[in-house]
């Protein structure tokens, strides 16, 4: 395996400006998810809140229903929120709930947008919502869940949507009712709860892990809506907590990339996998820990992860040239790193950084072709989700400290 030599001092804030920054709740609830259109001109955002122990992973299964009673800090009024380009809001969806938003999805023409989170203390706890981005969020789909929603997912033009939860449920958009209906719906051998799923742009292509290390490949194949499986494979580790945090589906469908325990992420070739039920390629960054979030490039051709060092971190990018893993090039950050993206066709990886709750955190911008990194903006609280939009217009993150950032890369 490939290993850099050890990381570089983190990087001085070189004090980028975003464009616009807006707290949809005045400050009260994180940010703990946003999406971007292909075109950077429509922007998704939700609400969340929990008080986090010292000790509680961000991804971890969240507590199953009936542990909490009564009111709890948790409680309050979240919502969804859509922006255009220039800041202003275009609608919003507002609820009563607990915790609220834990991620929400675009679809990559803004067409169509989707959440997912916790609702209730109680069973059914969690919440899967679909919207006409383009008319007024018009609400399309509110599915109850007996457990939170992890991750939501939209094909490019939104015709299908999926959403991981206690099972992995798949929606088609059914346009002679303007509304979306389920189609299909996968539950694991294990049992285990869905952390992390993606589809792919045409919807033919779904990926996912479960709470249990197991990591899939199903087909929908010509939208049909309906799973079929296609290959599986299990995290090595063995433990409880082995298992793969984080999932990224190129949009052809044809690579993902796979967080992992003991410091290892993965690349997989989709078609080879289909066949050796194995990654393609891991890459070991040395920490003894598991890899909370990864990234794979749009063409196939590198794939990155993110590790914890100290108080600090680094974001490994690791490039593939026929088949062949290149040395991996790492790119140090300030505080531990939650969330790296992608956009090679425009030489862009974002990182989110920060943790614990209540201690700053970061957005940077890298180029890993030129190894360098562009710029890079301090936030109030730790920072967990960012996203590029797809011709590199935009990049937008989420912070703790409540607000939505839009840059102009």
């Amino acid at each position: 395996m490939n290993n850099p030599s050890a990381p570089s001092p983190a990087p001085r804030f070189s004090d980028k400006t975003p464009k616009w920054k807006i707290s949809p709740a005045g400050g009260k609830y994180y940010i703990n998810s946003v999406a971007v259109s292909a075109d950077g001109g429509r922007v998704v955002g939700g609400t969340f809140y929990h008080d986090y122990g010292s000790a509680e992973s961000r991804r971890a299964p969240a507590a199953p229903p009936g542990q909490q009673t009564g009111p709890t800090p948790d409680d309050g009024r979240f919502g969804v929120y859509c922006y255009d380009a220039g800041g202003q809001l275009q609608w919003k969806d507002e609820f009563q709930g607990w915790q609220g938003v834990y991620w929400v999805a675009l679809s990559a023409d803004g067409a169509r947008a989707a959440a997912g989170g916790f609702m209730s203390q109680s069973a059914p706890q969690g919440f899967a919502r679909a919207y006409d981005a383009g008319n007024q969020g018009r609400l399309l789909l509110s599915y109850p869940t007996q457990q939170r929603v992890n991750q939501v997912a939209l094909s490019a033009d939104g015709t299908s949507l999926i959403a991981a939860a206690e099972t992995l449920l798949l929606f088609r958009n059914v346009a002679a009712r303007s509304a979306y209906e389920k189609s299909g719906e996968f539950r694991s051998a294990s049992g285990h709860a869905f952390v992390s799923a993606a589809i792919s742009a045409d919807g033919n292509t779904v990926v996912y892990s479960d709470y249990g290390g197991e990591v899939g490949v199903m087909a929908n194949v010509a939208c049909s809506g309906y799973f079929t499986p296609m290959a599986r494979w299990r995290v090595p580790g063995g433990t409880k907590a082995d298992f793969c945090h984080m999932l990224d589906l190129a949009p052809d469908g044809k690579s993902f990339a796979a967080g992992g325990a003991g410091g290892l992420f993965y690349f997989f070739d989709v078609e080879k996998f289909l066949a050796t039920q194995a990654p393609a390629h891991s890459y070991d960054t040395t920490v003894r820990g598991a890899v909370y979030g990864v990234a794979v490039a749009g063409d196939g051709s590198a794939f990155a992860g993110i590790v914890n060092h100290g108080e600090a971190g680094t974001a490994y990018y690791v490039p593939l040239a026929n088949g062949a893993k290149g040395p991996a090039e790492p790119f140090p950050t300030l505080h531990n790193p939650n969330s790296v993206v992608l956009n090679a066709a425009h030489g862009m990886m974002v990182v989110a950084d920060g943790h614990p709750d209540g201690h700053p955190g970061a957005f940077y911008l890298f180029d890993p072709v030129s190894r360098s990194r562009r710029w890079s903006c301090a936030t109030g609280n730790m920072s967990w989700p960012v996203a590029i939009a797809a011709d590199g217009s935009a990049v937008v993150g989420g912070s703790d400290d409540s607000f939505i950032y839009y840059f102009t890369p």
